[in-house]
């Protein structure tokens, strides 16, 4: 007899602790699939950097390259110190390069402020890659304060072999 008033559930009530528990998981679990999709894109757009500046890597290492083999690497060295065209024209690949792999800006996100410097070391060409991503948070039909991540990435390239 008991056996079947369980399967029937003739009962009804649900206690509105039941209620708040159900509706607090569900709360929890919305904001922890809410900070790992922040972080996730955060991560797509540093693993996009990291390759576009492999790219600038490159490029310089073939401009390095010629200069050496001409003699003139000092003079090469002295263009990416100081000659503004041809940072601006690495800055300009890089961020075309970066816009042809992920989104700058969607729903979710906007990456701005790029900004692609360099210094000169003694044997080597340092190179900084900043940018801001504000992530937009819509949760529980409301829109929340931005979380806004800054984005610091580094590289040298050797100059003298």
């Amino acid at each position: 007899m008991k056996r079947n008033r369980i399967l029937k559930n003739e009962r009804g009530d649900i206690s509105y602790y039941t209620i708040f528990v159900i509706v607090a998981v569900n709360m929890i679990l919305g904001f922890l699939l809410l900070y790992a999709s922040v972080k996730i894109n955060c991560m797509n757009i540093r693993n996009a950097a990291k390759m576009e500046l492999n790219n600038v890597s490159a490029r310089i290492y073939a401009d390095t390259f010629h200069s050496q083999r001409e003699a003139n690497l000092d003079s090469y060295m002295d263009d990416i110190h100081l000659s503004t065209a041809y940072q601006n024209a690495l800055r300009a690949g890089f961020i075309s390069g970066l816009q042809e792999r992920i989104e700058l800006a969607n729903d979710a996100y906007t990456v701005s402020n790029i900004n692609l410097s360099f210094t000169k070391g003694t044997d080597k060409i340092e190179y900084v890659m900043t940018c801001d991503a504000t992530f937009r948070v819509r949760m529980f039909g409301e829109l929340f304060p931005p979380i806004v991540q800054h984005i610091r990435l580094t590289g040298t390239h050797n100059t003298k072999y």
